[in-house]
């Protein structure tokens, strides 16, 4: 669609105020677990500046996320079949009488939320919009992986909004409001993410060295040795990218340098609580002073969609998509 009938991007924090949040986020990191360091920044960082889309608030949902009465994840990176972020999870349809009727299920990341900020297609109009939807809607089932947890993915089936409740026409334009705000939060995720994965491994590093003496010990394994070599030198290295920010080859939004820092933040996420539940689960190593209140593995994995829609984000970027879901 065009971004014409856009309104302007979503404002940032005033400079006090991304000082705080820097502040804020620095402590949450250092001491809190990854589940709870990962919502406060997209919070922060995402759902906060996208409240701007919303011209009204009928329910009083954004003012009750705003005021920190509630709070919200972020719907927006649901997996399909291209992969691809334009490519809205959710339909919404007239129904005649100023409200829409939304089908669909979309995937979030926060556990505590208790609403979802989630992109939807107008079936009636060329216009994606956002809605803030209420985990307790009527209509709503929430389920998990393997359904042990209710949380992780939402099944609208007959859910009903008022059409005021619904944001500005917005779009995945690079000159979009979304893009803006998705290159901020993925670059300080990427960063910060990283950082914690880079603790995770030195982390194990130290329980292997305690796992007992003499060349049979697990500390003098090669393979053991030369699997957290792999991974460190990795990681360190998406550090350094990470680390430039939007700084980095002065991009614009919609730019393919965050697209490769999300990329590689997701997969070393991935990979590092994998091994890291390897060695505990197979080799009774003490779980990680860092990473095990962010377990299981499921727990960072459903950042940003996952590291498969990070690739096809990235992909997209790089116009290795059809050109229907580049925007």
């Amino acid at each position: 669609m065009s971004v014409a009938h856009e309104s302007a991007p979503a404002a940032g924090p005033p400079p006090d105020a991304a000082d705080a949040h820097r502040q804020e986020l620095d402590d949450i990191w250092a001491a809190g677990p990854f589940a709870e360091a990962a919502a406060r920044t997209e919070h922060l960082l995402a759902v906060l500046p996208l409240l701007d889309l919303f011209p009204h608030d009928p329910d009083g949902h954004v003012s009750r996320v705003r005021s920190g009465e509630r709070r919200a994840a972020l719907g927006l990176f649901t997996p399909n079949s291209e992969f691809a972020l334009p490519v809205p999870a959710v339909h919404a349809e007239r129904s005649g009488d100023g409200r829409l009727t939304l089908t669909g299920r979309f995937r979030y990341a926060s556990r505590d939320a208790d609403l979802s900020l989630l992109w939807l297609r107008v079936v009636d109009e060329d216009a994606t919009r956002l809605a803030l939807l209420p985990h307790a809607h009527e209509g709503l089932r929430r389920y998990g992986a393997g359904r042990a947890e209710g949380w992780g993915w939402i099944e609208l089936d007959g859910v009903t909004v008022e059409e005021g409740a619904l944001s500005h026409p917005v779009s995945w334009a690079p000159e979009g409001p979304l893009s803006a705000v998705f290159d901020s939060y993925a670059w300080e995720f990427s960063r910060r993410s990283l950082t914690w994965s880079a603790g995770v491994v030195a982390d194990l590093r130290r329980e292997l060295a305690l796992t007992g003496s003499g060349t049979e010990a697990l500390s003098t394994s090669q393979y053991l040795a030369h699997e957290l070599s792999k991974l460190e030198i990795e990681v360190s290295l998406a550090v350094a990218l990470a680390s430039f920010g939007a700084e980095f080859k002065a991009e614009e939004p919609g730019g393919t340098s965050v697209g490769a820092a999300l990329l590689a933040s997701t997969d070393l996420l991935s990979r590092t609580v994998q091994v890291a539940e390897d060695m505990s689960t197979e080799l009774g190593l003490a779980d990680s002073a860092v990473g095990a209140a962010g377990w299981p593995t499921r727990t960072v994995q459903a950042w940003f969609g996952g590291r498969r829609m990070a690739g096809g984000e990235l992909a997209r970027r790089m116009g290795l998509v059809p050109k229907d879901v580049r925007s």
